[in-house]
């Protein structure tokens, strides 16, 4: 299995630029790796379920590279969906941001959809080291359902 990808350390124009090659990237570890298609389409989600069952959990030292890698497609599947941008925000609540050192802000890329923010790399670092209860179709249903409430 792929581990280190070559984006490691590559410079971007833009997080919307980087953001995207990531996701391209993790497409391509996902069939060359599992033999699975991900489209981008929120059908795909399971496919992206079964290839983070398969990789779970990382070891520490490659967590946060594994967590951009996966995030990146999880959050471009709500990008392709609802107009929304790539930002870098802090997490409003650090305790449940699954960090050690809770009490430091950090700043995440997230997307922004109309004055709403949606962090998948979070909810990915969750899957990757809680496990199968941080169910991706379900929160990517429940936030679907909440950005279209608001007309996002």
């Amino acid at each position: 299995m792929s581990t280190v990808t070559p984006l490691s350390g590559k410079e971007f124009d833009s997080l919307d630029a980087m953001m995207r090659a990531w996701a391209d990237e993790a497409v391509r570890i996902a069939a060359a790796d599992h033999g699975m298609t991900l489209d981008y389409s929120p059908e795909s989600i399971p496919s992206l379920e079964t290839v983070l069952a398969a990789r779970t959990p990382p070891p520490e030292s490659e967590q946060e590279e594994v967590t951009r890698l996966w995030g990146a497609y999880y959050g471009e599947v709500f990008r392709r969906r609802f107009p929304a941008e790539w930002i870098m925000a802090v997490y409003p609540t650090p305790q449940y941001a699954g960090r050690a050192d809770a009490g430091a802000d950090v700043a995440m890329p997230a997307l922004d959809a109309a004055g709403s923010h949606v962090y998948p790399l979070l909810k990915i670092f969750r899957r990757l080291t809680i496990g199968s209860s941080e169910d991706l179709t379900a929160f990517y249903a429940k936030v679907s359902a909440a950005l279209e409430a608001r007309g996002s």
